[in-house]
């Protein structure tokens, strides 16, 4: 009896070893001169998505690990807004760089890739108003690729990395790409940035800051239109 008890543990140990369908993600994390990047994001996005999907950070070393991932196949992702590497779900993608894959599975469950940060973004920061009262309103802003205007991204409200107060805004955009910018609210014109008085392009070297006074002027009959 007491034989057949210590082997029934045994056999269910023997059981979940077998049946592992977990692997494991782990590298370091540099910016473009080669440096750690300590706190920096790093998302396992799965390619056949199924709901949530897992990220991590770096440590002060600038490594990071997913010691319990499914196996599968996932697109590795970077972002540290607070240095100027934008989320990439908030930002469009204007360009066709592929973006590093990796592929988990019983025969290779514990993938090393090492990752590197490009260029910084450019930088939008400025307020939102009514253009009569002055009034701040929190509207919605997009962002849209000149080199294909069907690549783009809404932020609803003044939605922005670092958001100082209500109606104020930080935005991150791709630098050296042109990238169209348009703020909307019920109740006011759309507004668009331009130039001489027609619609045109942002484009900002990295790093770079451009500080935008919008002011929206009430659509007629709109009254007072608000939030």
């Amino acid at each position: 009896m007491l034989l057949n008890r210590l082997i029934l543990p045994l056999v269910l140990l023997t059981g979940v070893s077998f049946g592992q369908d977990y692997g494991s993600l782990s590298g370091a994390v540099t910016d473009k001169s080669g440096i750690a990047v300590s706190g920096a994001t790093v998302y396992a996005v799965p390619i056949k998505p199924a709901g949530a999907f897992p990220k991590t950070k770096t440590d002060a070393d600038g490594r990071y690990i997913f010691e319990r991932l499914p196996y599968g196949g996932y697109t590795v992702l970077l972002a540290k807004p607070s240095e100027g590497y934008p989320d990439p779900f908030y930002v469009p993608k204007c360009n066709d760089t592929k973006e590093p894959e990796i592929e988990l599975s019983e025969e290779n469950p514990n993938v090393k890739l090492d990752l590197g940060f490009g260029e910084k973004a450019g930088v939008l920061v400025g307020t939102v108003a009514d253009a009569d009262s002055g009034k701040p309103i929190d509207a919605n802003s997009e962002l849209r690729c000149l080199s294909d205007p069907s690549r783009s991204v809404t932020m609803f409200g003044t939605l922005t990395y670092d958001t100082l107060t209500f109606a104020q805004f930080k935005v991150l955009v791709p630098s050296n790409t042109s990238v169209f910018m348009t703020v909307r609210q019920r109740g006011y014109e759309e507004w668009r940035f331009t130039q001489n008085g027609v619609a045109a392009p942002i484009l900002l070297a990295p790093g770079e800051t451009l500080i935008l006074d919008i002011k929206l002027k009430r659509t007629a009959g709109a009254g007072d239109a608000t939030p």
